[in-house]
């Protein structure tokens, strides 16, 4: 019974299948030759033993199929024992550094009258270990794998940040229409004073809880008394009092009024 071994030269490894005729005539590559980047097939070394009358035609196969071409042979050698009698044979068949890869199942056929037992098939293989460099970081030209490096996760793509982003966001809309209504406000109440000054002639805003007359406007009679207390009938009063004035006065309480009245409207309005 044959073994598989192996041999060091250099980096190099040489080595052999165990018999892959063991268990039958028909046998599956990848389950002898290891699966190695670069490995090749450089010798196949056969022996098995015909039974047959010598008068018989005979052919045997011992062959591999290619796995690359199909209905085709990556190696195949033929014996003919026709006019032979039955015998054992031995062969050595020395390969071109064949790549392993391309060998595909194994088997041994028989054409013709006869038979074949105890048969042994061993090929033999090399590979460098460091075909792929990359396969080993002992391996010269050995390239370390550089991590990825994860992106930085964005902030902004963080639902509670951005939540609270939009919070902010309305607060501070909210304010600056807070700020703007107060402005509009405030100019409008300036721009009606102004108005109101304009038009009555005053220099301040004179208010009716304010508003006084003078000494010298009351009439000349507001501090005499009647003699009996009674006003006779048919006289009419003299006013000193400037009527002009007290109708502008008056006209400067309603307008001040009519302001009031539509800043109230105004603000109820804008909340």
């Amino acid at each position: 019974m044959l073994y598989s071994h192996y041999s060091y030269s250099s980096e190099i490894v040489n080595g052999a299948t165990p018999n892959a005729a063991l268990s039958g005539y028909h046998w599956v590559m990848t389950n002898l030759l290891p699966q190695q980047a670069g490995l090749t097939v450089n010798n196949i070394f056969y022996r098995y033993t015909t039974e047959k009358e010598r008068e018989d035609s005979m052919i045997v196969y011992v062959q591999n199929e290619d796995t690359l071409n199909e209905g085709q042979y990556i190696f195949r050698s033929v014996d003919d024992w026709t006019g032979l009698p039955g015998n054992t044979i031995v062969k050595s068949v020395p390969l071109p550094e064949l790549l392993g890869s391309r060998f595909g199942d194994g088997s041994i056929e028989v054409e013709g009258s006869g038979t074949v037992s105890d048969a042994t098939v061993i090929y033999s293989y090399r590979y460098d270990p460091c075909f792929n460099p990359q396969s080993d970081p002992s391996c010269e030209g050995y390239i370390p794998e550089i991590p990825e490096i994860p992106e930085p996760e964005d902030p902004l793509e963080d639902e509670y940040v951005q939540d609270e982003l939009d919070r902010k966001a309305v607060m501070r809309n909210a304010e600056d229409e807070e700020e703007e209504r107060e402005s509009v406000e405030k100019n409008a109440e300036e721009v009606d004073e102004d108005f109101l000054e304009a038009r009555l002639g005053l220099t301040s805003v004179i208010t009716l809880e304010t508003a006084t007359l003078p000494v010298s406007a009351l009439p000349s009679t507001y501090n005499l008394t009647l003699p009996d207390g009674v006003l006779p009938s048919g006289k009419p009063l003299k006013d000193s009092v400037n009527i002009a004035q007290s109708n502008r006065r008056l006209q400067f309480a309603q307008d001040k009024m009519h302001l009031d009245l539509v800043k109230s409207q105004y603000r109820r309005n804008t909340k």
